[in-house]
């Protein structure tokens, strides 16, 4: 089976998040977290040797899956979202939405990155498995600091001006190729590179 990454573009639900928690409602004007969402990768991959080397060396197979998955464990929603009106779960589930969207834009450019490493030969197979773990190891540090600006930036989703300035972030990396262009190996232009936008755009991550 051939390279893939899965789960790049997935649409959330509420029945994502499992059982609502039950509990009262906030008292007017508190701050209340109302829901959370978390996602992560999971990933195999492994080496071979090259034909006709000798000595023998070793490349990446060109078997890689990155799975962009929700982490159930820690995902919920409150009980008492869903006896506020309808705009603001609408609006609270698009901005956890963007949680996972950035969670697998990252995933995405990790995957580009690993698959980067295809050129390249390696004298032993763990030289290979050090080399994809040295490409995680930096998306694992960008995927757990993102969640922290989006949702103070953002105010968890109140705050309409910013949580279009993150959305922007999302769709220019969703969409926007690559300046200069890069190309995949079918000659489909990558997007930009998710950190590159946020950090032009401001963000310290």
């Amino acid at each position: 089976m051939a390279s893939r990454l899965v789960n790049l573009q997935r649409q959330l639900r509420w029945s994502d998040f499992g059982t609502p928690r039950p509990g009262p409602d906030p008292p007017p004007g508190a701050v209340a977290t109302a829901a959370q969402t978390r996602a992560t990768h999971s990933h195999s991959y492994n080496a071979e040797a090259v034909p006709g080397t000798h000595p023998r060396e070793f490349r990446l197979k060109d078997d890689v899956t990155v799975t962009v998955l929700l982490q159930h464990a820690q995902i919920f929603v409150n009980a008492w979202v869903f006896r506020r009106p309808t705009s603001f779960q609408d609006d609270l589930l698009h901005h956890e939405q963007g949680h996972y969207d950035l969670v697998a834009l990252f995933c995405r450019d990790m995957f580009i990155d690993i698959m980067a490493l295809k050129t390249q030969t390696f004298a032993a197979p763990n030289d290979v498995f050090h080399a994809v773990d040295g490409v995680m190891g930096p998306y694992d540090a960008l995927i757990a600091a993102v969640h922290a600006p989006y949702d103070v930036d953002a105010q968890h989703g109140r705050n309409a001006a910013q949580q279009r300035r993150w959305d922007g972030f999302i769709q220019a990396a969703f969409t926007q190729p690559r300046n200069p262009a890069v190309n995949a190996p079918d000659g489909t232009p990558y997007r930009q590179a998710l950190a590159d936008v946020l950090r032009s755009g401001g963000v310290s991550i």
